[in-house]
């Protein structure tokens, strides 16, 4: 069963793309080519919206499209199976050091401790404590397994608080716009080839 957000959730937002404020019986009893023409539109928007989003986040927080891009999913509108509207969701798994722009600073005066810093909305962001300064390439970190202390690659840092920062008024004006002019003009389309 799938984890529900609520109001100090830590899960991401979702994105609802929605093409009909109505209910399910009301978006069924509409003529096919309208429906047709609703799902479009909203799926044309979902794709346009993750592409926008896929951009926005990996110029703000230093990491690459591709790991963006994967992380994010779209669940598509059916015209066929009565669902008006479009989900985009975001993957909650961690995004490996070597795919963002970090940098390390040191955090103590012997010169053992540093912690990994990455850029989110034009400032920086402490995502992640005691490495080694001195390491190349991969940041390594310690920790504690029963009595023997292990070293490891630092595992990596999610998109969370990147999409939170993305998804916001403007975002969701930008796609109430889109929807209406793309389902106008697959409306006419629709209704052209009758």
């Amino acid at each position: 069963m799938a984890r529900k957000r609520g109001k100090y959730s830590k899960l991401p937002k979702g994105i609802q793309v929605g093409g009909l404020s109505e209910s399910k019986k009301a978006f069924q009893a509409l003529p096919a080519a309208t429906r047709r023409a609703i799902a479009g539109a909203v799926n044309e928007q979902a794709a346009e919206t993750r592409t926008t989003l896929v951009g926005r986040i990996s110029q703000d927080g230093g990491v690459k499209k591709g790991e963006v891009a994967r992380r994010i999913s779209i669940n598509k509108a059916k015209a066929g199976e009565g669902r008006a509207f479009a989900e985009l969701k975001l993957s909650r798994r961690p995004v490996r050091f070597k795919n963002w722009q970090y940098e390390t600073r040191q955090t103590d005066s012997t010169g053992t401790r540093a912690s990994i810093w990455i850029r989110k909305g034009g400032a920086r962001m402490r995502v992640w404590g005691f490495v080694n300064p001195k390491g190349r390439g991969v940041p390594l970190t310690r920790y504690r397994k029963g009595n023997k202390d292990r070293i490891r690659r630092a595992a990596g840092w999610g998109l969370k608080n990147h999409w939170n920062h993305q998804v916001n008024d403007a975002l969701r004006s930008e796609i109430a716009t889109g929807v209406d002019g793309k389902f106008l003009n697959r409306f006419n389309k629709e209704w052209a080839k009758r």
